[in-house]
């Protein structure tokens, strides 16, 4: 069956999912767990998925070459190289317009990146067959890291923009017919330079209806001495490369302010510019302004802290956008100045305020107990959700600058969690359709000799609006279904981490990517030093030991046998159970299709929110790059719990706020742009209704939405006009 125009798919405004929806039964042993729900891998062998390995990069050679000596010291390992594996990174998008979701993953050099197509729209079932070599996406003599994705032209397709380890960026313009062409070479600056860059994120900073794209940087990586010797010198600045007309970029990073970061306590002997190792950022609208502001989530690495007797350097930092595109940085009065070993960035509205949060994943509590030469403290490096207040300052539950955060922390159990794992990438999901918005993240760390193995799939259920003096602090159990899945993720160094509906079938579902699998005994961090943090993840702790030090001579460490080997890819597909229900929302920009339009075809910057019937409102942002160099699907699936219908509000980038009432359980929305603000002071009630008016029926003659729909949308536009007064 030949897929669906686009035109065609947009046309089809509001569907039931139900009729594109595909059964995954679940596997031996996916049991759900206290969401209610299961999971089922699919990456099993026999599919193209379960194929997928990342290369390692080349310096990687240095690693290997230590491994096969009789001993080693510590200098070896500073000199060995970071990431020699990669930075895989995951993009789930609608590459091909068929209306279901497919994904991109990187790879190294020598190796192909892989597009797997989705076959739902071809043959009615859940399998994926890997296109890239027939599309022009493989980049294989690239050393890919991570990925971004967004209709950089606004031409109704979306592009790729590829990460590069220490050489040029790629930029693949989709043209619309399954192909990507190759423009990086007449983008202008768009290749980025030679930088070791991680991730990246697509928004439209300055107001023009085109999406500009961030860049993470960090160093060159054949090192570790920027880890634990080196604050500053060898970093490198992060960029923001301003989309010109469509397809050309230019390097703003210096005009715009972003090119260099505030250090408050500059250490001796260094000297500016100040750079961060950042992981990762995102150009998110987290105070509903409506312009894009960057974030960014900066390494303390193996590097003490400030009460510990050396430097803070590792933020979640933030930018504030003037509207016009150039930013200030507020980190530290935004309350974010807390450092520690940030990764990856996620968004919502954990406490349900109306407020948008972040959840930013850290190095964790259990690094601390095996290396005693780190002194660190319970909470310093726990993984955690920075709270926004009205006033747009962030409250931290546990500030790794305190004295004994664990029990000094204005929410000290962290949600009830008390220890949280390593964490990489990450996303916000309501994974169990109850209205509240989840947390998902992994990771591990494989490095220097060390290489970690506690978190098996760090899933934590919000428990919803809390009552009494501390609600404003949400709660989080942690849900093991992912364990009982199929795969074992304390085995996998998992980076890349991206969420969408895979199926349709209105659950979310979680794609993610392994650096490198760990070979050989795991052994529990508690057999090496005892401890009890009272935590559902002690259980878990463990690490892989590469090497161990010897008898004769503890500061020369002898191989164990154990090692890492090349990283894979797992696709787990949420099956529901629990009897909850759901609506998806993707919201679309209209620039050059509706009269007064601005914003981009795939909608990114916007900011949606869910309001069930008698529930608490949730919040997802759209965005084109976040988690740790990956992004999540552009749609958002909201659960309803038991009820049947709700309210969608949209914030569009520039400030015009839509809304459509009656969204019922089991739809799919495709809400676009109609650039008349319910909440306008500007017209009377006749210009609104015109303005209105004239917007539906351009969408209409454009293909993006039915008469119907029109109908159900301008209706809407005009109640939400009323009751705004």
């Amino acid at each position: 069956m030949a897929p669906m125009s686009r035109s065609r798919r947009l046309s089809l405004c509001v569907i039931a999912s139900t009729a594109a929806s595909v059964i995954v039964t679940p596997a031996a042993g996916a049991v759900p767990s206290i969401g209610g729900v299961a999971f089922t891998e699919i990456a099993r062998p026999g599919t193209a998925m379960a194929t997928y390995r990342r290369i390692p990069s080349p310096e990687h050679a240095i690693r290997e070459a230590n491994r096969l000596r009789p001993a080693v010291k510590f200098a070896e390992f500073a000199n060995e190289p970071v990431f020699s594996h990669g930075i895989p990174g995951v993009v789930v998008f609608d590459y091909d317009g068929d209306d279901d979701l497919d994904f991109y993953v990187t790879n190294g050099p020598g190796r192909a990146n892989s597009l797997y197509q989705n076959q739902l729209a071809q043959t009615g079932r859940l399998e994926f067959v890997d296109m890239a070599p027939w599309t022009g996406v493989s980049l294989t003599s690239q050393d890919s890291n991570g990925a971004c994705a967004g209709d950089i032209d606004n031409n109704g397709h979306t592009d790729l923009y590829v990460l590069g380890r220490n050489e040029n960026n790629r930029l693949l313009l989709n043209r619309g017919n399954g192909t990507f062409a190759d423009v990086t070479g007449a983008a202008g600056d768009a290749s980025g330079g030679t930088y070791s860059h991680a991730s990246c994120s697509m928004g439209d900073v300055n107001g023009d209806s085109l999406l500009d794209i961030a860049v993470a940087n960090t160093w060159d990586m054949k090192n570790a001495l920027p880890i634990f010797a080196v604050p500053y010198q060898y970093n490198q600045p992060n960029q923001l490369l301003r989309n010109v007309d469509g397809l050309r970029f230019t390097d703003v990073s210096a005009a715009a302010g972003i090119a260099q970061v505030d250090v408050r306590d500059v250490p001796p002997g260094a000297t500016a510019p100040f750079n961060d190792l950042s992981w990762a950022l995102s150009l998110v609208d987290y105070d509903q302004d409506g312009d894009l502001d960057l974030m960014t989530a900066s390494d303390q690495a193996a590097y003490r802290i400030t009460k510990h007797g050396g430097h803070d350097r590792g933020f979640v930092r933030l930018w504030r956008n003037d509207g016009d595109g150039y930013f200030d940085e507020v980190t530290f009065d935004a309350g974010l100045g807390e450092p520690g070993m940030w990764m990856g960035l996620s968004y919502g509205d954990f406490n349900h305020d109306g407020n948008l949060d972040v959840f930013a994943t850290n190095g964790g509590d259990y690094l601390t107990v095996p290396l005693p030469q780190m002194p660190r403290q319970l909470g310093d490096a726990s993984s955690r959700w920075f709270l926004q207040r009205p006033d747009h300052t962030f409250a931290d539950p546990r500030r790794s600058s305190l004295h004994l955060p664990a029990q000094n922390g204005a929410d000290p159990d962290l949600g009830t969690l008390n220890a949280t794992p390593w964490g990489w990438g990450t996303s916000a999901i309501d994974y169990d359709n109850d209205g509240s918005t989840d947390l998902l993240y992994h990771g591990a760390l494989d490095g220097m000799g060390m290489v970690t193995a506690e978190n098996p799939g760090a899933l934590l259920r919000n428990r919803g609006p809390q009552v009494g003096a501390g609600a404003f602090y949400p709660s989080f159990d942690y849900d093991d279904v992912l364990t009982r899945a199929g795969t074992d993720h304390r085995r996998r160094t998992v980076i890349g981490v991206a969420t969408g509906d895979l199926d349709r079938n209105g659950w979310v579902d979680v794609v993610s990517v392994a650096q490198s699998l760990k070979v050989g005994r795991l052994v529990p961090i508690n057999d090496v030093v005892p401890f009890d943090f009272d935590s559902p993840f002690d259980a878990n702790a463990a690490i892989l030991r590469i090497f161990q030090p010897t008898a004769a001579d503890p500061t020369t460490w002898a191989p164990t046998g154990s090692t890492t080997t090349e990283g894979d890819l797992s696709v787990e597909v949420n099956n529901g159970g629990n009897g909850n229900r759901s609506a998806t929302v993707r919201a679309v920009g209209s620039v050059g299709l509706a009269p007064g339009a601005r914003v981009n075809r795939d909608g990114i910057g916007a900011i949606v929110r869910f309001t069930p019937t008698d529930g608490p409102t949730a919040m997802r942002p759209v965005l084109g790059g976040s988690s740790f160099a990956s992004q999540d699907a552009f749609e958002a699936t909201f659960g309803l719990g038991r009820v049947n219908a709700g309210v969608v509000e949209v914030l569009w980038p520039g400030g015009v706020r839509n809304r459509l009432y009656n969204v019922r359980a089991g739809e799919r929305v495709v809400f676009p742009e109609i650039p008349c603000g319910f909440d306008t002071r500007d017209m009377t009630a006749a210009q609104y209704r015109a303005c209105v008016d004239n917007a539906v029926n351009a969408l209409v003659a454009a293909g993006r939405i039915t008469a119907e729909n029109a109908t159900r949308f301008a209706n809407s536009a005009r109640r939400a006009f009323n009751e705004s007064r």
